[in-house]
């Protein structure tokens, strides 16, 4: 199985049963969701350090929040 790594905004625009349904279709998945007290401006930084991670494949840093 392909690992897969997916990241869900806090204001996604996408309904959280879309996101369910990636997470059922890749198995080896792992659902990031920053929480609603990340700021804007640390998503980037967020995101950047979140992909790192999972392609050097390290632990997940935790989404401030």
């Amino acid at each position: 199985m392909i690992p897969s790594l997916i990241l869900r905004g806090h204001c996604d625009l996408i309904k959280p049963e879309v996101t369910q349904e990636y997470r059922q279709t890749l198995p080896n998945s792992r659902l990031v969701r920053p929480g609603p007290g990340t700021r804007h401006r640390a998503l980037p930084a967020l995101y950047t350090a979140l992909l790192r991670a999972f392609l050097l494949n390290r632990p997940l840093p935790a989404p401030a929040g």
